[in-house]
């Protein structure tokens, strides 16, 4: 009998529609196209296993037999980018790559280029723990918005850290600590689509501080965590949540400041909402959560419209009876109860038309609003009741159809709402908005500062022509909006902490993060605290201090007998130290005061504990990689990074730092399930 051929993955490619293929590469992971922006759409980026032959290992855990490479000959020519590049993202003229350091303690370096591949350099963090997986949140205004899973938990949550780039995407300082994670990589962070540098996110504050390995398994142990779930909504039952709270945030600066959400003052039903915590605010779910309740939710032709679902009080709560479905029309900033209950939504017509139905219990009705969610209308869509369990649109959101789909006992039932049949008429006026006779008003997001600061977001002041709830028309698919610009001056909230420094949630004040170890009381040095927003475009005003801050281990002078020592000799200890200084690859000297240096330990946004990085074990043994001398198609011509992991480490040390998108434009690229999980990404 003829032996079958080895299971792989083989990459082609078509010039003619499909008539013919030619074969790029065999045992591919993964692949994408170069980017446009830097003229490389003609570039294929792929990572395959170096070893060809024999079946495609699954890709489940983090290995040196996979490299990162590319062609611009269609597989004629194959140049290895970087070695150990397992997985890989194509955004907005950025590359990132996650390169295995340790595949036995399955922890990687994430390497970003931002010209087209030609260098690569280690993106820095500004704490030194281990990073077990990446998610590129957002790359869309010109900077790197990164989660890292360092391994941590609090209770039944996994949580990570958010970090921001320069323009480079190399240079990384922490915006939020605690982000919630999901066992797929999906992270509960995402931006506010149709305006610039706003984001909402979840993150775990647990006031008894850091986790420690007795606290996961007394939580798991009483059944708190998630792999306990048996139905879709038993997490709502679950005690543990009130140790580790999950509360709700959102930020206007790209990260910047976060600050809590605005809870409405009344119910849908016009009753005072009743929440004597001296910290009531509305907390919303994310996407970590969707199989239970819709996450909160914006399109980019809906300007300024946000929906969610959730409550008013101390932390998000999971029952069902506390869960109801909210709006804002202004970008996060105030909030308005919609509807009591937990529903599914979708927005069309650029924002002018909501529609949700209930995602909880069966239901014959559809709900819909096209005053954004002052008032709803309902109708049945069926004599007999259906679990619903999505409403969509077309992917601009701009059409007045859409499609309703769930279950019906065993059955899975499709509905098309066509709201066309209503016979709205065209909006008009849209040239003269704020007028009697117009339609549309104009609208400039804020972020709630006094004075009318609060509406320079990220240095600019934008002003948006869109539809006036009171009017009852259609916005129509071929709908232009008008926007208008103008630069701010500068103030604290164009600004984001350096490396080194952190902010509190509701904070401007970019404070020292670094505890007392590795660090000699009597001696300080000036250091910038704060750098501009990557994408601010603000002038003049605002301009931060440099600010005192500790002396790096290595930096100060000693604690004893300085004083009874000539001046001579002084000078002489301090241009040794100096001379020293200038020598070591533990230090920084650029204008940020940078680097990694040993012994900060970051507080946790939201919470006073600092941040504890986790042990990692692994008792899977991999199998070493191949020789791949015979390999004559790789030519490693292109400039790449390639050195050993005692030069990583020197160089991490030196200079101080898998992935997934929270974004639907922003591909995913997350850490290997591990052994036992789900086969990832539905790959090999």
């Amino acid at each position: 009998a003829r032996e079958a051929a080895p299971c792989q993955h083989m990459l082609y490619i078509t010039k003619d529609l499909g008539r013919t293929f030619r074969l790029v590469s065999s045992y591919v992971v993964q692949f994408n196209w170069g980017d446009r922006k830097m003229d490389q759409q003609d570039r294929i980026y792929f990572t395959h296993f170096r070893k060809k032959s024999g079946n495609q290992p699954k890709l489940t855990l983090w290995t040196k037999d996979v490299d990162f490479v590319c062609t611009d000959n269609q597989g004629a020519t194959i140049h290895r980018v970087i070695e150990h590049g397992n997985k890989f993202l194509v955004s907005n003229r950025f590359i990132c790559v996650a390169r295995v350091k340790d595949d036995l303690a399955q922890t990687v370096v994430l390497e970003v280029s931002a010209d087209g591949a030609k260098t690569f350099s280690p993106a820095r963090l500004p704490v030194d723990l281990l990073e077990k997986s990446y998610n590129v949140l957002d790359t869309s205004e010109g900077a790197v918005i990164l989660h890292v899973n360092h391994g941590e938990r609090y209770g039944g949550e996994s949580v990570g850290s958010v970090y921001i780039s320069d323009d480079r995407g190399v240079e990384y300082t922490l915006s939020l600590g605690n982000n919630i994670r999901g066992a797929s990589g999906d992270c509960e962070f995402d931006k506010v689509l149709s305006l610039e540098g706003v984001y909402i996110a979840n993150y775990v504050d647990a006031p008894g501080g850091p986790p420690t390995s007795s606290d996961v398994d007394d939580v798991e142990q009483e059944g708190f965590s998630k792999s306990g779930i048996d139905q879709k909504h038993a997490s709502a039952k679950s005690k543990g949540k009130s140790e580790y709270m999950v509360k709700t945030v959102i930020s206007f600066d790209k990260g910047g400041i976060w600050s809590f959400l605005k809870p409405p003052q009344v119910d849908s039903l016009g009753k005072p909402i009743n929440c004597p915590s001296k910290s009531c605010y509305l907390h919303l779910h994310g996407v970590t959560n969707f199989h239970s309740y819709a996450p909160f939710y914006s399109t980019e032709t809906s300007v300024g419209l946000v929906m969610g679902t959730g409550n008013v009080g101390e932390s998000l709560r999971f029952e069902e009876d506390e869960v109801h479905t909210y709006i804002s029309r202004d970008g996060g900033l105030t909030w308005l109860e919609a509807h009591k209950g937990a529903f599914v939504y979708e927005m069309g017509d650029h924002g002018g038309l909501i529609v949700m139905a209930d995602d909880i219990k069966k239901t014959k009705q559809v709900v819909f609003s096209w005053d954004e969610g002052s008032s709803w209308y309902d109708f049945d869509v069926t004599g007999e009741g259906l679990e619903v369990d999505n409403i969509v649109t077309g992917p601009n959101a701009t059409s007045t159809s859409f499609l309703m789909y769930g279950t019906r006992d065993s059955a899975a039932v499709l509905y098309y709402l066509n709201f066309e049949t209503l016979h709205q008429r065209e909006c008009t006026g849209v040239f003269a908005p704020d007028s009697v006779s117009s339609d549309y008003e104009t609208w400039t997001p804020m972020d709630g500062r006094a004075g009318g600061a609060g509406a320079c977001l990220l240095g600019r002041e934008i002003t948006y022509v869109r539809r006036k709830p009171t009017s009852e028309c259609f916005n129509g698919e071929r709908f232009d909006r008008p926007v208008a610009r103008r630069n701010c001056e500068c103030t604290e909230q164009d600004f984001e902490c350096e490396l080194g420094f952190a902010r509190e949630v509701g904070s401007t004040l970019c404070r020292w993060a670094a505890g007392s170890s590795g660090f000699f009381t009597g001696c300080t040095r000036l250091a910038e605290a704060y750098r501009k927003v990557t994408g601010d475009s603000c002038e003049g005003g605002w301009i931060p201090a440099r600010v005192e801050v500790p002396c790096a281990s290595g930096m100060g002078l000693g604690h004893t007998g300085i004083g009874a020592l000539g001046a001579v000799f002084v000078l002489s200890v301090i241009l040794g130290v100096g001379n020293a200084v200038m020598k070591s690859e533990r230090l920084n000297l650029g204008s940020g005061g940078g680097g990694t240096y040993q012994g900060i330990k970051y507080a946790t946004v939201g919470a006073q504990q600092e941040v504890e990085s986790a042990a990692a074990t692994m008792d899977t043994e991999l199998v070493p990689p191949e020789d791949d001398s015979d390999q004559s198609d790789e030519d490693d011509s292109l400039p790449s990074v390639k050195y050993s992991l005692e030069e990583d480490e020197e160089r991490r040390m030196a200079r101080g730092r898998g992935l997934s998108a929270a974004a639907a434009l922003v591909p995913r690229l997350a850490a290997p399930p591990g052994a036992g999980k789900a086969a990832f990404d539905g790959l090999l």
